[in-house]
């Protein structure tokens, strides 16, 4: 491990030195090493496998293979969404031009003030009616074009770069499946004996590697974090009764901790006795095979025809799987990454999980109405007040945006908060409905105040066209890009409210180094945070792109600068990320995206056809003018809709792949590689209170010839420090 500040302290940049500098410690314990606290915060940033160093700035991100295939992904999604955006800003410069070339946006009757005269000069409103539109009809096709083709390029890449990653990097998953349906009783010898016709069972110390999720353990789990958090108090505050004059309140919370010591202690030691009496599977278990292709194997046994498939293949050709016990069909999927596993939501049951989910989903919608509502009051002279006292058009704008923003910032609060909730059992799970959500909010948001503001401004006539519209509804959803993208970037370089807070306010005050660590320590990746901002803007420029061309600079602009931020973050004050698979990464590049350019098809010919044929309206009948408009953008989106699965869903095909595959490597010879063992298993061997006392429970980890099953003694979930950082043994 280098010695040097630099390679150390994950701090950003000499503009942040100054804000995340060392605060002056006013404490009275002057025994706390804040050396040792950046040290610690440091060191859980990703390193150089080989030389224990960061890893340089310009390092590919296919080359960061211990981060798991989710962040290369996202970093790569990124990047081509930022070359494809800036292809389209070329096409578009021609139809910027042209719309520049009207006067609608600089008269003085309309009174369009600056800066919205900018804006309306460069959109659609600026051009004068009846006109055709064939140069913006050929920019807009092929803007969709290199938008689509550069998608199917990124879907290559991205395909190819997840090989790849998972050809150089072997990890616990490539050996190992998740079984479901197992019933309440089952034990650990009994899936082993079922499933070691496929191949050997993994060893680990001399161990079946197969790992039964028990009833209890997220309540044990709980336990322990309460224990944990009463322990650092007592402790904090033992510090603290050394100056009953500065802490007079010292003594109550020492108190106060104890109590809760010895209440999470004796709630563990009769959880702990319940447990040993009767040990009640959850129906789920993660099985370890020797080689990799017993791993395969099995999935291929367990591999559930489509519907189709079922009806037109002869039931001859079937080969169904062994049953378990005889009568039970079991369920065998690929079992996630051990580090990405939420073992505390492991035995909610998929019933109440998909109540959890119903639930948060109205109570998003709920805060969109009333995001909707909010605005519709702001511009509510057609809604509540009439049409007299009419508020200024830029005093409505404004409040307008800070509604916008003030709601998303509540989602981005509110949304993980409802996800952890809904008790889904795998990190990449959680961040996909994160992603989702935010993004759907945010993008029906904008879109839904932005048309609230038809009629939000007039000419001296008292008249209001789509001139107008470009000038207040352009001008919220230009403002809300560039503020929220402004608001959420500075928060995620600076990091205020996880680093530059809790280490000025907080590490003062700290009377342990256990706390003082803490508080350093290094914040943590949301990749479902990251991509929703970069599809939330992605879409708001394709839906907007052919009225307003103006977008598509600012998000390319957008996207760089979340490139660099993020990998930033990634290389020098994230903690290293919990592997992930790449299923965030899928649903933007095949769902998400291809349904954004599928809106843009949708909106260009509306946009075209307002402002051509009706400028003073919401909606009417095309005109003639915009047929060769209407024939470009429908061959568009019948390339979109025919290329879509064949392009987008087919995999590269290549013999890397199966020729790495076949060198069997066992899975005890890769050094560092993940086991499946939650962070908390059923091995403790005492739970002390606040009086110290030994209580020898939980203690079942020296059998495993029970006849019911037991959780093996924890080795952190990993075999070694290095976190799954590969390296192959020689024989």
């Amino acid at each position: 491990m280098a010695s040097s500040r630099d390679e150390t302290v994950p701090l950003l940049a000499t503009a942040r030195d100054s804000i995340l500098s060392r605060p002056a410690s006013t404490c009275p314990a002057r025994n706390l090493n804040f050396d040792e606290a950046e040290k610690l915060a440091a060191e859980s940033v990703v390193k150089h496998p080989e030389n224990g160093r960061l890893f340089p700035l310009t390092t590919p991100m296919s080359d960061l293979g211990t981060l798991g295939t989710g962040v290369g992904l996202y970093f790569n999604f990124v990047q081509y969404a930022s070359i494809a955006l800036a292809l389209m800003c070329v096409f578009t410069l021609p139809v910027m031009i042209s719309n520049f070339a009207g006067s609608f946006a600089f008269n003085p009757d309309e009174q369009i003030g600056f800066p919205r005269n900018i804006i309306v000069a460069s959109s659609l409103g600026n051009r004068p009616p009846n006109q055709p539109l064939l140069l913006h009809s050929i920019m807009d096709f092929l803007c969709t074009l290199a938008f689509f083709g550069f998608l199917i390029y990124y879907r290559r890449a991205q395909l190819k770069a997840q090989r790849a990653i998972e050809t150089r990097v072997v990890t616990a998953a490539d050996y190992s499946i998740r079984v479901t349906n197992l019933p309440a009783d089952v034990t650990e010898e009994e899936i082993s004996d079922h499933f070691a016709h496929f191949g050997d069972i993994a060893k680990m110390d001399g161990l079946d590697q197969v790992t039964v999720c028990y009833r209890g353990y997220a309540e044990r789990a709980r336990l322990l974090d309460l224990r944990e958090k009463a322990e650092e108090d007592l402790e904090q505050f033992s510090v603290q009764m050394q100056s009953p004059i500065t802490f007079p309140d010292a003594r109550e919370g020492h108190a106060a901790a104890s109590k809760v010591l010895d209440r999470a202690a004796a709630e563990l030691h009769a959880l702990e006795r319940r447990r040993g009496k009767e040990w009640v599977s959850c129906g789920t278990a993660f099985v370890t095979f020797k080689l990799e292709s017993s791993a395969r194997l099995c999935l291929q046994q367990h591999l559930r025809p489509s519907l189709l498939q079922s009806i037109f293949t002869p039931r001859s050709q079937h080969t169904p799987a062994r049953l378990f016990r005889g009568t039970l069909p079991l369920k065998v999927s690929q079992a996630p990454q051990p580090s990405d596993i939420i073992w505390d939501n492991m035995e909610v049951t998929p019933h109440s999980r998909a109540l959890r989910l119903a639930g948060t989903s109205c109570v998003a919608l709920l805060l969109l109405l009333i995001a909707t509502g909010l605005i519709a009051a702001v511009n509510g002279k057609h809604f509540f007040i009439g049409n007299e006292g009419v508020l200024l058009a830029s005093l409505l704008n404004v409040v307008a945006v800070l509604i916008i923003i003030v709601s998303n910032v509540s989602m981005f609060v509110l949304i993980p908060v409802l996800s952890a909730f809904e008790a889904h059992t795998t990190k990449g799970q959680m961040e996909l409905h994160i992603m989702l959500r935010l993004w759907l909010f945010q993008v029906l948001n904008t879109m839904i105040a932005a048309f609230m503001f038809w009629d939000a401004s007039r000419n001296k006539e008292g008249q209001t066209n789509w001139g107008h519209w470009f000038a207040d509804g352009g001008f919220l959803i230009i403002n809300v890009i560039f503020g929220d993208a402004t608001l959420m970037n500075a928060i995620e370089f600076f990091r205020p409210f996880d680093v530059i807070i809790p280490r000025r306010q907080q590490a003062p005050y700290c009377m342990t180094q256990k706390r003082l660590n803490r508080v350093y320590a290094a914040p943590q990746l949301s990749l479902g945070m990251r991509y929703q901002m970069i599809l939330k803007h992605l879409t708001l420029a394709l839906a907007l792109g052919s009225a307003m061309p103006l977008v598509y600079w600012l998000i390319t602009l957008l996207c760089g600068v979340t490139y660099w931020i993020d990998k930033w973050n990634v290389l020098r004050l994230y903690k290293k990320p919990a592997k992930s698979n790449g299923d965030v990464g899928k649903v933007a590049a095949v769902y998400i995206a291809p349904l954004s350019l599928l809106l843009h098809l949708c909106l260009a010919p509306y946009f075209y056809t307002v402002v051509v044929s009706c400028p003073t309206e919401l909606s009417c009948t095309p005109n003639p003018l915009l047929t060769p408009t209407f024939i470009l953008l429908g061959v568009a989106a019948a390339i979109v809709v025919v290329l879509w699965h064949p392009t987008l869903y087919r995999e590269p095909e290549g013999v890397e792949w199966e020729q790495v595959r076949e060198r069997e490597v066992p899975y005890s010879c890769i050094h560092g590689i993940e086991q499946y063992r939650p962070q908390h298993p059923w091995a403790d061997t005492q739970y002390v209170g606040a009086r110290t006392t030994d209580s020898p429970i939980g203690n079942r980890n020296q059998s495993h010839s029970t006849t019911r099953p037991v959780e093996r003694p924890s080795r952190g979930g990993k075999s070694t420090d290095d976190d799954g950082e590969i390296g192959i043994c020689v024989f």
